[in-house]
């Protein structure tokens, strides 16, 4: 696999299928930050399958960029899969791009691809996909994942199912952030019960995005604590415990972030 900068330059340089137009004109697909993201964390040569792939947009992009050679574009919904099949032929791109209609990985035959994304889901329905594919996912090298919500679930799945977490990033689309998770074969734990709600990896890295994350997520957690207190149920008592120490969590989180500003 190519991985440094430099490979990478070389290898899509290299590449024929770039799309331009007589004057030399770039005519790829353009991304939004969120799907940009996604795509970047595509290792050069990948063979990839896009679970999900609503109207192609990524494996168009990893084709003419020169990032793949080949990629599944597949959709549950029939819709999405004629948009994605338009948008292919309109690239001209059949003979690199297989559009597939299928639940999940379950049109993809072992060994057709090394890398699979799955993106724009709830984390609860990412973890349900990966659990219903467990034996296609041993010849899979890299797992590229960005649910919208219910990161927590899809974090736990991959640490429950020798998935180690290697990369973790944020991205800023129009006023929300979102977790792109890059997961690859391996073991790992969780030491902290917060790093299943907040990646490790981010913590790690210092991403850039964190801190407005955590604003986020403890606005959101105090809107929750304040409906919780007006019930009456064991289960919201239960629950409103539970979100009260997350919160502390976040706090200290956010506090030690802080402090490590100060001390530089």
């Amino acid at each position: 696999m190519l991985k440094t900068e430099r490979e990478i330059q070389n290898h899509i340089s290299d590449n024929d299928d770039i799309l331009t137009d007589r004057k030399g004109k770039d005519l790829s697909c353009k991304l939004t930050p969120r799907l940009q993201l996604i795509a970047d964390k595509v290792l050069p040569g990948a063979r990839v399958a896009d679970i999900g792939t609503d109207h192609a947009y990524i494996p168009i992009y990893l084709i003419t960029k020169g990032i793949s050679n080949y990629v599944i574009a597949s959709d549950v919904k029939k819709g999405p899969v004629e948009k994605a099949k338009d948008n292919v032929k309109k690239y001209n791109l059949m003979h690199r791009i297989d559009v597939r209609l299928g639940n999940g990985l379950e049109k993809v035959s072992l060994g057709e691809v090394d890398t699979v994304i799955i993106a724009g889901m709830g984390g609860v329905l990412i973890a349900e996909i990966l659990s219903a594919a467990k034996s296609a996912l041993k010849t899979i090298d890299r797992l590229i994942l960005q649910p919208m919500v219910g990161q927590e679930e899809v974090r736990k799945w991959l640490i429950n199912n020798h998935f180690k977490i290697v990369d973790e990033e944020l991205v800023m689309e129009g006023s929300k952030i979102y977790n792109v998770i890059v997961a690859e074969h391996g073991e790992d734990k969780i030491e902290k019960e917060i790093f299943n709600y907040i990646g490790k990896k981010l913590v790690e890295k210092k991403d850039p995005l964190l801190k407005n994350l955590l604003i986020d997520r403890i606005t959101e957690l105090n809107k929750i604590i304040i409906q919780l207190e007006n019930k009456d149920s064991r289960n919201a008592y239960l629950r409103l415990k539970e979100c009260r120490a997350r919160l502390m969590e976040y706090k200290c989180l956010q506090q030690s972030i802080m402090e490590g500003e100060c001390n530089k």
